[in-house]
């Protein structure tokens, strides 16, 4: 009978472990697999690019779990540098505490970098802070990353963009710059188990 009391106690004590490892938040960014594009558009996402002059946002056949991926690239536009970006806006937050990850590959020309932003926005639709993700180093291959993220405590919504910029010491854009992006995704933070401590067990045969 003890035996049995012991294990019915142990079984309790791991509950709420086991409970916390399956429990994910949903991903509050749509289509962040860019599995889903009309025409060079990623559906759910604005893009820079401009129909029949200019495409600076395409899809990219080299997705990290499905097909395709999206590719933001830096052009020469009638004398002028246009950068290719993707941007999400008005998604509505479920908590404060963020996780914020993908994958991304790179080939920087002059400095320019691949960057992911979150723009807070307050209820008035204010920004009120960002949160910037700079990638600078070339890379052939998806690269994944990961940032633990802190909105401010007035914060209703975000704006989630990805794109190319430039050297932030005076540098300008460069054609032959792009970024590929796949696989983003913006959780909610999983509440952090609190250490319980309890007093040592001991199984008495009968």
């Amino acid at each position: 009978m003890k035996r049995c009391t012991a294990l019915i106690a142990l079984i309790f004590c791991m509950a709420p472990l086991i409970v916390t490892a399956q429990t994910q938040s949903a991903n509050l960014v749509k289509n962040g697999d860019f599995e889903k594009f009309t025409g060079d558009n990623p559906v759910g996402w604005e893009t820079s690019n401009v129909p029949g002059m200019l495409t600076v946002v395409s899809p990219q056949p080299m997705g990290r779990g499905g097909s395709r991926a999206v590719k933001c690239e830096v052009k020469d536009f009638y004398g002028s540098k246009i950068a290719g970006f993707v941007c999400q806006k008005n998604i509505e937050l479920t908590g404060k505490d963020l996780v914020l990850s993908g994958y991304y590959a790179t080939r920087s020309v002059g400095k320019d970098a691949a960057v992911v932003i979150i723009c807070f926005q307050n209820a008035t639709g204010s920004t009120i802070g960002t949160v910037e993700e700079y990638f600078r180093e070339n890379k052939t291959e998806l690269t994944r990353f990961e940032k633990e993220i802190n909105a401010p405590a007035d914060t209703r919504m975000v704006h989630v963009r990805l794109t190319i910029l430039a050297d932030p010491e005076g540098g300008s854009l460069h054609p032959g710059s792009y970024a590929i992006f796949d696989d983003i995704k913006l959780v909610t933070a999983p509440p952090k188990p609190k250490a319980v401590v309890t007093d040592s067990l001991k199984v008495v045969n009968d």
